[in-house]
C-alpha cells in the first residue's frame, strides 16, 4: 500500500502526478448512467410544466380574469423555476452523452458546464428559499405571530 503522507514532488501542487486524467471505463460507465438519470428528471420537469400550462389555462376559462391574472402569476413564476432547471439537467444528458458516444472533449466541457449552471441555479433557488422562510419567521415573531401558536388560551 502506498504511502499517502509522502512529499510532493517539487513544483507540483497536492493531487498531481505528472499524468493527465485518465477517464476508465468504470467512470465512463458511470457517466452514461447519470446523464440517462439527468434525460428522466428533466423530462419529468418538462412534464410537469406541461402540467401547469395545462391547468393555468383551465384557470382562465374557469375563473375568469382573476384566473387569468394567477395563471399568468403561475406560469410565470413556476415556469421560470422549473424552465431553467430542466433546460441545464436535458442539455448536460444530451451533450454529455453525445461527448461518450464520439469520445468529444467540447461535448463533454459543455455537458458539464450546463450540470455547474443547474447546481448554481437550484442553489441560489434553495438560499433564497431559506431567506424567505428566515424573513417570515422573523416578522411573526417580531409582531407576536407566534403567541396563539405557543399559548392558544392567553388571548
Amino acid at each position: 500500500m502506498e504511502n499517502q503522507n509522502q512529499s510532493n514532488e517539487a513544483g507540483m501542487a497536492p493531487g498531481e502526478t505528472g499524468q493527465p486524467l485518465q477517464i476508465t471505463d468504470p467512470i465512463r460507465d458511470d457517466w452514461g448512467e447519470i446523464a440517462k438519470w439527468a434525460m428522466f428528471f428533466a423530462v419529468l420537469l418538462f412534464i410537469v410544466l406541461g402540467l401547469i400550462a395545462i391547468f393555468s389555462l383551465t384557470m382562465i376559462f374557469i375563473a375568469g380574469v382573476p384566473g387569468f391574472i394567477m395563471a399568468i402569476l403561475m406560469m410565470g413564476i413556476y415556469g421560470v423555476l422549473l424552465y431553467f432547471p430542466a433546460s441545464y439537467f436535458y442539455k448536460f444528458s444530451r451533450q454529455t452523452r453525445q461527448a461518450l458516444q464520439f469520445e468529444d472533449n467540447n461535448a463533454l466541457d459543455e455537458g458539464f458546464t450546463n450540470l455547474k449552471r443547474y447546481y448554481r441555479f437550484v442553489g441560489i433557488l434553495f438560499i433564497i428559499g431559506m431567506s424567505l422562510y428566515a424573513l417570515v419567521i422573523l416578522v411573526a415573531l417580531a409582531t407576536g405571530g407566534f403567541r396563539s401558536l405557543m399559548a392558544p388560551g392567553l388571548e
